[in-house]
């Protein structure tokens, strides 16, 4: 077995320095570029989405909309609608039992806006059983729902 003298066991050491030195200026450089970035507002550029989700979550909070109350006649289901939220709404569609009732036959034509405070009385061309439960939903362009279920 062949023992190292004291000048090549330096030179073992100076190499694993001059590899962690190498990697730390790697380092410094790598963060250097991420500091740029983030000052420069390139990193704001990319996840500026974000801002933009939560903007439609505020509007979609200041609407709401309430089915006051639900008559079943003769071949019609008439559902009346109450906007008492703090922006006007636009409803698209009204569902009984899951089937989606748009324009073709309901009275008032879809989408229709209701403005705040104001109500609205929707008939919907149907057959119904009396008797039977019914769950009927009220839904907006920006996705809220009210919703209810009435017996006939």
């Amino acid at each position: 077995m062949k023992r190292l003298s004291a000048l090549e066991r330096k030179k073992g050491r100076a190499i694993s320095t001059i590899v962690a030195t190498i990697l730390t200026i790697n380092m410094a450089i790598v963060m250097g570029a991420v500091l740029w970035v983030w000052g420069t507002g390139l990193l704001g550029t990319y996840t500026s989405g974000t801002g933009v989700q939560y903007m439609l979550l505020e509007e979609r909070k200041e609407e709401a909309i309430v089915i006051e109350n639900v008559w079943f006649e003769s071949g019609t289901i008439t559902v009346f609608v109450k906007n008492i939220g703090t922006r006007d709404a636009k409803i698209t569609t009204i569902y009984v039992q899951g089937t989606p009732f748009t324009s073709y036959n309901t009275s008032l034509s879809l989408p229709k806006s209701i403005n705040v405070g104001e109500r609205l009385a929707f008939k919907i061309s149907t057959t119904w059983t009396s008797g039977v439960s019914y769950r009927i939903v009220v839904a907006t362009a920006r996705g809220n729902q009210a919703r209810g279920d009435w017996v006939a």
